[in-house]
């Protein structure tokens, strides 16, 4: 006879079962809505770097107080150094602060790159804007060499950086503003072309003589012509102190399109600029410089460092031409972590800047290489923009003693 089975073994089963089910379906639950909330997370995260343009720059110099960074200098007329031999604050990439509502795409920017740099809008633009100050307000914080990026696009010149910013006229304007009160003062022009689009340059030149301010040109301002640039002196600039000059440079780089850009027909302006005037003449005597590609602090002064040993035993072959430290950072995969950490061009030199001039081997850089070319010259932050220009003061008055000592 079969012993009959209790029935409350078998409800206790289906209890059991049940409630594994149960549990299972509820840590499902969690673990779908956990990986959800994940997903969401990264989604707006990701939305927020590609998007965001907030630049965190921190603290701005506005005060103007270095606007006679070079006149204040005594005894500079007549100790008359080389300009090639005098420290200046050099704006990288000036023309950026404009980049706030890009035109356009400069021509040396691949056609494969548009659609992600259109996907990525903010992420581009915090990582092409290296400087927040109008020109003039940069040389009224004692920039004296200003660095502009430009293109031919859409029949006209404009600042770029990858992105197309504002006409580049706006720009000479305030060189021609701040130049037309700055009796003693001088700026350096250097206009690297990025992308001619088949225009020449005579035509470039023609129209950079022809930009005026208050019925003044630049070359009203460059009482000078046909002097090498390594004999080019601050009274040949300025008349002896007595009023602002300026010094031009043209470099072609970037991506070009093939086309006679040195025509035939010599510019009347030619005799009063720098740099790539001929096809075979080597920028590289006029302006010694060297790109580093980093993002880390460290290891960009590392290279400063290199850089500056290698100058000093090349320095017969460069003396003659500006001999620049650039200590701006660059993006990078070699340095991701730190590019990623950087959040913008501008965040990043708000630290750097500050942490480069405060190197214990700065100021035997500067010897060798006196031009300091940055992002975000303007920068109050860790007292950038007053520490650096001071040191460029205290370099220059020792620079204008010693030669009076010398005679």
């Amino acid at each position: 006879m079969t012993k009959n089975k209790n029935p409350l073994e078998n409800h206790s089963d289906v209890c059991y079962n049940t409630d594994m089910q149960g549990k299972l379906k509820k840590r499902t639950k969690v673990i779908l809505c956990t990986m959800g909330a994940i997903l969401l997370v990264l989604i707006i995260v990701l939305s927020v770097v590609c998007h965001s343009r907030a630049l965190h720059a921190g603290k701005i110099s506005s005060d103007g107080a270095y606007a006679s960074v070079m006149s204040d200098i005594e005894n500079l007329s007549d100790a008359n150094p080389r300009v090639v031999d005098l420290a200046m604050l050099s704006s990288h990439d000036a023309n950026t602060y404009n980049l706030d509502e890009p035109a356009g795409f400069s021509g040396e920017v691949k056609a494969s790159m548009v659609p992600l740099y259109k996907l990525a809008g903010g992420l581009a633009y915090r990582y092409t804007k290296t400087q927040v100050s109008p020109i003039y307000d940069q040389l009224m914080q004692g920039v004296r060499y200003l660095h502009f990026k430009i293109s031919y696009y859409d029949g006209a010149w404009y600042g770029s950086h990858s992105l197309i910013d504002g006409p580049f006229e706006d720009y000479v304007e305030d060189v021609l503003r701040f130049l037309s009160n700055a009796s003693g003062e001088f700026t350096v022009l250097q206009f690297q072309i990025m992308y001619d689009s088949g225009t020449t340059l005579s035509a470039f030149l023609a129209r950079l003589f022809g930009i005026e301010y208050e019925g003044h040109t630049l070359a009203d301002f460059m009482p000078y012509a046909d002097i090498p640039l390594g004999e080019l002196t601050y009274n040949d600039v300025t008349e002896h102190g007595t009023r602002g000059g300026a010094v031009v440079m043209v470099l072609r780089d970037g991506a070009l399109t093939g086309t006679d850009f040195y025509d035939i027909e010599k510019s009347v302006y030619q005799g009063k600029c720098y740099g790539s005037l001929t096809e075979e003449q080597p920028k590289k005597i006029q302006l010694a410089n060297k790109w580093y590609n980093r993002m880390d602090s460290d290891a960009l002064a590392e290279a400063v460092s290199r850089q500056c040993g290698w100058m000093k035993d090349n320095f017969e072959k460069y003396k003659d031409g500006f001999r620049i430290m650039q200590m701006q950072t660059s993006p990078t995969l070699e340095d991701a972590f730190a590019t990623v950490g950087a959040w913008s061009l501008v965040c990043k030199a708000k630290t750097h800047n500050a942490k480069m001039l405060e190197n214990p081997a700065f100021d035997e850089w500067m010897k060798i290489m006196p031009i300091i070319e940055c992002d975000f010259t303007t920068s109050a932050n860790g007292d950038f923009n007053k520490n650096v220009n001071e040191k460029i003061m205290t370099y220059n008055r020792n620079l204008a003693a010693q030669m009076l000592r010398v005679s």
